[in-house]
């Protein structure tokens, strides 16, 4: 992992592009997601371990999973951490295929985009960690997700850990839009993204660049760890 110095060449915009830069053009809808396993590449390989050794320092041992798909990597912690507890949250197809293939969490079904809150536990709250690994750059409307992962913060969660693809190491700084992956609506770059991140509340307690792959090992993925803003914080 690699921290991340990259600053605007332009102007980033405001909240109502998300604080994409003027000019970038976003889809307005793409297709369900389905997160079929390939297992010959293993995508954000880093994500899930540097979110298991964040819970550890922090003593927490329930993992929450925003938008966890087929959850293969969820799976592989549960394998290393057998005593902790695992949270998926999505919807459709992939959430079907974890509750009848994955014994070992709870799998909540939420729609990322218009859900307020999850029916989660207070207690299972307090003892947890939270991951968004990829999913943002997924969502026509990102700010109802970015919420709930606020919500679970200040429930007492002790942090969030999120990743999306770095639009300036990936079809550079200046591409047009939109993505190359048709099921990405935007991609931002490392400066746009962390604007949009404080924006909504969140404090970046670490903002660096990830693997993408195990194949190629490009480090071209934003790996942010995040909690509550200063303001935020007050009202727990």
């Amino acid at each position: 992992m690699q921290t991340n110095t990259a600053t605007s060449r332009q102007p980033i915009g405001g909240a109502e592009s998300y604080f994409i830069r003027g000019g970038y053009r976003s889809r307005d809808k793409v297709e369900y997601f389905l997160d079929e396993t390939d297992d010959t590449v293993t995508w954000q390989p880093d994500v899930y371990p540097y979110t298991a050794a964040r819970a550890k320092e922090l003593g927490r041992d329930v993992v929450i999973d925003i938008g966890c798909g087929r959850a293969g990597k969820l799976a592989s912690l549960a394998d290393e951490y057998p005593a902790w507890s695992y949270i998926g949250v999505d919807f459709g197809d992939n959430l079907v295929w974890c509750r009848d293939n994955h014994p070992f969490g709870e799998w909540i079904e939420v729609d990322l985009e218009s859900a307020e809150r999850l029916p989660i536990a207070p207690a299972l709250v307090r003892r947890s960690i939270v991951v968004c690994s990829d999913v943002i750059e997924h969502l026509v409307n990102p700010m109802p997700a970015l919420s709930l992962i606020r919500r679970l913060l200040m429930e007492g969660s002790a942090a969030a850990v999120l990743s999306t693809p770095a639009r300036e190491c990936r079809s550079g700084y200046d591409a047009p839009g939109p993505p190359r992956n048709p099921s990405h609506v935007r991609e931002w770059a490392s400066d746009e993204f962390q604007a949009l991140l404080q924006a909504s509340g969140f404090e970046i307690h670490y903002a660096g660049l990830t693997r993408s792959d195990d194949a190629s090992n490009g480090l071209s993925t934003q790996l942010l760890l995040v909690g509550l803003g200063e303001a935020e914080g007050a009202e727990r």
